[in-house]
């Protein structure tokens, strides 16, 4: 299954990313994490509202880019594979931030459920985001 958000900002792309790009600190910018912290590659984040501790490798960063990929490793989500990658763009109006994934539970039931859990995390966060961000930044 895969999954694509995207969100346009006006901020630049520099200003996007420096909250964005802290692969540690998701908690300040997703709603659905309420802590976060990174030990190595290894991401360590806790669902809000007791929804369980996840871990996640950070596989590939590149500052320069403005891009990193993540994949899920354990958690409550029923995930057997689980890959994303989010990148903060140029964009007329200012910054633009991609967020795609793919994954798959086994199930295709389950899949499309899933898919809309996803996506209800990634969108929150892109909205949330942009009350981070300073006016013209």
């Amino acid at each position: 299954m895969n999954i694509t958000e995207t969100k346009t900002y006006m901020a630049s792309p520099g200003a996007v990313w420096k909250i964005v790009g802290d692969t540690g600190s998701i908690a300040t910018w997703i709603p659905a994490i309420e802590k976060s912290h990174l030990e190595g590659d290894v991401r360590h984040a806790t669902f809000a509202g007791g929804g369980g501790d996840a871990t996640e490798r950070i596989v590939e960063h590149d500052d320069s880019g403005r891009t990193y990929v993540y994949e899920y490793l354990t958690g409550p989500l029923p995930l057997q594979q689980y890959i994303s990658r989010i990148s903060v763009q140029e964009h007329s109006d200012g910054a633009e931030v991609l967020w795609v994934s793919d994954f798959t539970t086994g199930s295709e039931d389950e899949d499309k459920e899933l898919a809309g859990t996803i996506s209800g995390i990634y969108r929150g966060a892109l909205d949330h985001l942009a009350t981070l961000l300073p006016a013209g930044s």
